[in-house]
Order: C-alpha cells, then sequence, then structure tokens
C-alpha cells in the first residue's frame, strides 16, 4: 500500500536555471559566459562538495569568490547564486494538495544549503511536508543510495510504500532498484495519470 509520495524539486516542483548566476558573475569580472562555466561546473568541483555537505557556506562563498576573482559580500554573493533560479513548474503545488489529503510528502533533492533557503521561497509548499532529505544534509548525492535511505528513513516507511518522482532517469532507475516505485516526471498531468495507475487516490 503507498503511504507517501517523495518528490524531487528541480524540474519536478520548480525549474531552475544558472544561466542567471553566470551573467551577473560575468558582469561583475568581464569574463566570457564560457569561461564562469568552464571555472565553476568544468574546472572545480566546489558546486559537488557544497552540495554534499562537505564544506560550509562561508567555505563555499571563499572558494567561489577566488576562482571568479569576485570582490563583493557574502550576502551579495549569496543572492546573485540562488536569487530568481527558480520557477515553479506548472500544476504541481496543485497536485501535492491533492496528494495530502491521504499521503505523506517528501521532499529528496540535490541542494545545497544557499540554494535551499530560496528554494523555500519558490515553493513555500514544501515548508509543509513531513520530511525533507537534501544532499548537504545527508552527505550524499544521487545517484548515491545513501540520499534515498535517509529520506525512507525519515518517513519511517519501507521502500515498497514510497512513489518517487525526479526528471531525470538515471536518479529514477536507483530508486527503482532500492525497491520503490519511481516514475519519470515529465508533466504534473503525466504524473498525476501515473500515480493513478498505481492506485493513488486523488479524490
Amino acid at each position: 500500500m503507498i503511504k507517501a509520495i517523495i518528490f524531487d524539486f528541480g524540474n519536478v516542483i520548480c525549474r531552475f536555471t544558472n544561466e542567471i548566476l553566470i551573467e551577473k558573475i560575468g558582469r561583475l569580472t568581464n569574463k566570457t559566459k564560457e569561461e564562469i562555466f568552464e571555472l565553476i561546473y568544468k574546472k572545480s568541483d566546489l558546486q559537488i562538495r557544497y552540495e554534499t555537505g562537505l564544506i560550509s557556506s562561508q567555505e563555499f562563498f571563499e572558494e567561489l569568490s577566488e576562482i571568479c576573482g569576485l570582490n563583493i559580500s557574502y550576502e551579495e554573493l549569496k543572492e546573485i547564486y540562488s536569487k530568481d533560479k527558480y520557477t515553479p513548474v506548472e500544476g504541481t503545488k496543485e497536485l501535492i494538495e491533492k496528494l495530502q489529503k491521504k499521503y505523506k510528502i517528501g521532499l529528496l533533492s540535490n541542494t545545497s544549503e544557499w540554494d535551499f533557503d530560496y528554494m523555500i521561497q519558490a515553493a513555500p509548499i514544501i515548508k509543509t511536508f513531513e520530511t525533507i532529505t537534501t544532499s548537504f544534509g545527508a552527505k550524499a548525492m544521487k545517484p548515491s543510495q545513501k540520499i534515498f535511505e535517509d529520506a525512507l528513513n525519515k518517513l519511517k516507511l519501507k521502500a515498497e510504500d514510497c512513489i518517487y518522482t525526479d526528471d531525470i532517469l538515471e536518479y529514477v532507475e536507483v530508486a527503482n532498484k532500492m525497491g520503490i516505485k519511481a516514475i519519470q516526471f515529465t508533466t504534473a498531468e503525466k504524473f498525476e495519470s501515473d500515480l493513478k495507475e498505481f492506485g493513488v487516490e486523488l479524490e
């Protein structure tokens, strides 16, 4: 029997983009978008270490400032890094509200401490979820099974009692191998249809 629905955040609850971050840093440093992308995402493992909780927000601020040649405050860089990154995915909030009437709702997201603060602003509904699992909190990132185990432990449920949805097929496959009923997310409408096939009650 299904007792909980676990949601990924990016491109499921909200879409996200790093273009704004790259553009803003470019204006502050006179570097091209390509140069900034290479510095942050290709030549450094900084973001991975931060999203896995291996370094603090202060350490992330210092390292990001150094590799990009930035001379701005902690709060200024935090805002540049996360603000305006997220826009709601049509229909997901309404679907979650339906599901909350009968099921536990959990969040399972690869994210950082800075981003999580802005995720809550973009989608306040996640504050009503029974459980929240983040990669920086669990000290593990998808596709590691450890982060899925963290979500199950917080819900106090067996894998077979849960449905998980994510836009990334690799993560869906890991969840399925663990016994979680996992569905790749494309649209809220399609996910609602998929849930009904699993016997989830939405009325």
